[in-house]
């Protein structure tokens, strides 16, 4: 089990989506807690009706302060009807899929953040920088083309710093 306080982070975000399988998107790009060590307590987003004695903080960066609580049944049914056995397996076809995708795309497409043995874990992530630069096409391009032979588009805004 992941122990996030250990990992040596000053802070972590907790995203629904990796934590408690969360569709992409359901409710919200990055749903989830976000945990902070006690010397940047001071500086988290407040609540604009009970503040933190000592705190000079920002007041609330979203309509719902304390987060969205609809978000929390979602992952809790899916949790319940898939069970242990179903996570486990749901697990095991998503890393499966991911490293099949990147092995027959490897030769034509750079894949990023592999790990030993060239592997990835649930997400296959090509690095389409070079055919931007060459040709202009970009990632949102390729998701709108797989769209129109009935694909359905993977996430396109993973994080990868420009070169």
């Amino acid at each position: 089990m992941a122990k996030p306080g250990r990992f040596g982070g000053d802070v972590s975000h907790l995203n629904l989506h990796k934590t408690f399988c969360i569709p992409h998107g359901g409710g919200g790009p990055g749903v989830g807690p976000v945990a902070a060590r006690e010397h940047l307590a001071p500086y988290l987003p407040g609540h604009p009706i009970e503040p933190r004695p000592g705190a000079d903080t920002v007041g609330p960066v979203a309509a719902a302060p304390y987060g969205s609580a609809g978000i929390l049944p979602i992952s809790w049914a899916y949790l319940r009807l898939m069970g242990p056995d179903g996570l486990r397996n749901a697990t095991g076809s998503a890393v499966l899929a991911a490293n099949y995708l990147a092995r027959r795309l490897s030769a034509h497409y750079p894949v990023l953040y592999t790990g030993a043995g060239g592997l990835v874990a649930h997400e296959c992530i090509l690095d389409l920088r070079p055919i931007t630069k060459t040709t202009g096409v970009t990632v949102d391009d390729v998701a709108k083309r797989l769209i129109d032979y009935g694909f359905h588009a993977p996430t396109m805004s993973f994080p990868v710093p420009a070169r």
